[in-house]
Parts: C-alpha cells; sequence; structure tokens
C-alpha cells in the first residue's frame, strides 16, 4: 500500500507526527506498506526527519517534485496522509480527492470539515501519533474500502473544490454582495 504525505517538510505540517506513527506500527507492516513524504527537504526538520527515516525500509523522503510527476504519484496512491498540525485548507488534500484519493487528516486541517470520518475520508485528533497509527493500520487491514472511500472524496471535490464549485460559490457571493449594497441605497 501506498501512503503520500505532500508539503513543505516543516513543523506547521507535522511530518514527524507521521513519523512517529509509522515508528508505532507493527514490524511486519514494512513489507506491504510504503510512505511517501513529497516536499521541498532541505529545512533543519527535513534533515533531522531523514535521519529517523534512514533507518526505515519503508518511508521515502523525494524532496521536490513537478506537478505532472505528482499526479502520477496520486494516481498510484492508497490514501493521502495531511498530518498538519494547523492547516486551514491543505491543496494537497483536493489533488488527492480528484484524484479519488481518500485523505486521512488531523482535525486541526479546515479539510476535516467536509470528511465524515470513516466514510468519505478519515480524522485523527492534532498530534496524536497514536491515532494516525491506529488510523493507518485501521486502513490497511481495510484496505477493499478505500477505493470507494474515494469515489466518496471525489464527490467532496466536485462539491466543494472543483472549478464549477468555486464559480458557483463566488457567483453567490457576488450576489449576495450586490444585494446587500442594492439594500444600502435604499436605506
Amino acid at each position: 500500500m501506498r501512503f503520500v504525505t505532500i508539503g513543505y517538510i516543516e513543523w506547521r505540517k507535522g511530518q514527524d507526527i507521521l513519523i512517529n506513527a509509522i515508528e508505532k506500527l507493527p514490524k511486519d507492516f514494512v513489507a506491504f506498506t510504503e510512505f511517501m513524504l513529497i516536499g521541498q527537504n532541505s529545512s533543519l526538520m527535513a534533515r533531522q526527519l531523514a535521519e529517523k527515516a534512514a533507518s526505515m525500509a519503508n518511508v521515502t523522503m523525494t524532496g521536490t517534485m513537478p506537478r505532472e510527476e505528482i499526479h502520477k504519484v496520486l494516481c498510484e496512491t492508497d490514501l493521502m496522509i495531511c498530518p498538519s498540525r494547523e492547516d486551514p485548507m491543505p491543496t494537497v488534500c483536493a489533488e488527492a480527492m480528484m484524484h479519488k484519493v481518500p485523505c486521512l487528516v488531523s482535525d486541526a486541517t479546515g479539510t476535516a470539515s467536509y470528511i465524515r470520518d470513516g466514510y468519505d475520508g478519515m480524522v485523527f485528533k492534532s498530534g496524536d501519533a497514536l491515532d494516525l497509527s491506529n488510523k493507518i493500520l485501521w486502513s490497511v487491514e481495510h484496505k477493499e474500502e478505500l477505493p470507494g472511500m474515494g469515489e466518496k472524496a471525489f464527490h467532496i471535490y466536485e462539491r466543494v473544490f472543483s472549478e464549477q464549485a468555486f464559480e458557483k460559490n463566488l457567483l453567490g457571493y457576488v450576489e449576495e454582495m450586490i444585494g446587500k449594497a442594492g439594500g444600502l441605497k435604499n436605506d
């Protein structure tokens, strides 16, 4: 199974929480799991995580990757993990959903408000490596459920993040502002 995390490697993005969660997984999971950390990897935290990950056979830190390569990786991904300590609206989750990849996000991400835990994605308690580890474990034990979860995640993408959804929401906002402005003229 392939798990992917995409983002600048820094404290706010929580990749250290993910590494701690991976360490808590049963040792036999190494043989059939792959964790890819994609993103700028020259920060101090990235160098520290690289040292720790060097002894973990199922963890790869790729550094940055061109957009078209990220899309290829997402097509071969079972679950996107967004372990952020804070992240108002991570675009990588919308990209994953666009590719019908379910997301496992911390409850400190804006995306968490759109996900129904266990239905169209999963949510774990921010900063809690054990909770994240348990959600990863569940996803491995229920791998056959992930494609259906990904299909449902795609509906989130269509409803919230697609260009059509953006246009509809923006148009609604503009119409609301015009209505308020018109009401002000009549006062």
